[in-house]
């Protein structure tokens, strides 16, 4: 019964925050030295199924622990399923200033496929709503979906184009083991775009989207000058993030920690006043400066090599010489005067690159 499953997620994570308090985790995420946060990010999808109430009651509960910092970003990650405008005006008056509409496809059929329960239409309904009260709203998009044309995907640029929105990702589908899609493509029941046409969708991304404002940033990021996701670059940039709910990442002190994925596993363990920490990572210096390395080149500008001997002891020019020297000779690596950037056909084999440092 949702009515009652969505209070016992806000309950838990209040729980979730006073157990971490008392573990000795006495900051919040991306903390500045002031004691206040820079950036918020709520995500997942879930939060868009709680009540106007129930969003306020998470978000009174936020206000309560965290303290946002002057022109801080504070990002909603939302679907457009139920994302109502009485919801999107409980947002804005608690501070969001950014939304995140996870749009994925205009095409019906391909929302059917995605497992997605909104229509094109409602996505559009909701997105014109949501303009209406944040200035600052990015869209996601899917591509290389099974049946997907060149064509059908330059249309869905066109009309992405046309929405004018301040910042769009984009991504190609992945089949990950364990997921329908991966089921599905065993079977024979779902066939894989070829992989020249998912390279050729990705390379019309990289020329339409800047043609119209939005300029890359990162990889799958583009956006309109100033509208760069100030959260998502935490991530790239290996600054310390603290994280709450199920399956929520946490990185601090070069210790990598996982919340338990069942919500109900996860909520079971926060009422036994137990750690819903599922799985800790710590990283040697060699693997953090490896993981700053591969992270960072998703970037556009790149990584910077003096920063990453700061923060590990590691010189990376001379550890990855010779993956070095192979990635330039193939050309997709280029030298900056602080260190390396992918070049534009790099981009293509990011995943690649990023195992071999890894």
């Amino acid at each position: 019964d949702q009515s009652q499953r969505m209070p016992k997620l806000v309950e838990a994570l209040q729980a979730e925050r006073v157990v971490g308090v008392a573990a000795g985790e006495s900051h919040s995420l991306a903390i500045t030295a002031t004691g206040k946060a820079f950036g918020w990010g709520i995500g997942g999808g879930t939060p868009t199924l709680l009540s106007a109430e129930e969003l306020q009651s998470l978000l009174t509960l936020l206000q309560q622990f965290f303290v946002l910092g002057p022109d801080a970003e504070f990002t909603f990650e939302a679907n457009p399923d139920r994302f109502t405008p009485e919801k999107q005006d409980v947002l804005s008056e608690a501070g969001v200033n950014r939304i995140s509409l996870g749009i994925q496809s205009f095409d019906d059929n391909f929302l059917t496929l995605l497992e997605r329960t909104h229509s094109a239409a409602e996505a559009e309904q909701v997105y014109r709503q949501t303009r209406e009260r944040f200035e600052n709203v990015s869209i996601d998009l899917i591509f290389a979906l099974p049946g997907q044309t060149a064509e059908h995907w330059e249309h869905s640029l066109e009309r992405a184009i046309s929405w004018q929105p301040a910042h769009i990702s984009t991504y190609a589908l992945t089949f990950e083991k364990g997921t329908s899609f991966w089921g599905q493509r065993e079977k024979g029941t779902l066939a894989q775009v070829a992989d020249d046409l998912e390279t050729h969708m990705y390379e019309r991304v990289m020329a339409v989207l800047p043609a119209a404002g939005l300029q890359p940033y990162e990889i799958s990021n583009f956006a309109r000058p100033g509208r760069e996701s100030r959260h998502n670059q935490i991530y790239w940039t290996g600054k310390p993030f603290y994280a709450f709910g199920p399956g929520a990442a946490a990185f601090v002190g070069n210790r990598r920690s996982v919340n338990h994925r069942s919500p109900f596993t996860w909520m079971k363990r926060l009422e036994q006043d137990e750690s819903p920490v599922d799985l800790v990572d710590d990283l040697s210096p060699e693997e953090r400066a490896r993981e700053l390395f591969a992270v960072g080149l998703r970037r556009v500008q790149g990584v910077d090599l003096s920063d990453i001997l700061a923060r590990t002891g590691c010189d990376m020019a001379a550890l990855l010489r010779s993956d070095l020297q192979r990635f330039e000779e193939l050309n997709w690596l280029e030298k900056t005067s602080s260190g390396y950037r992918l070049t534009r056909a790099g981009r293509l084999y990011a995943d690649s690159i990023a195992a071999d440092v890894i």
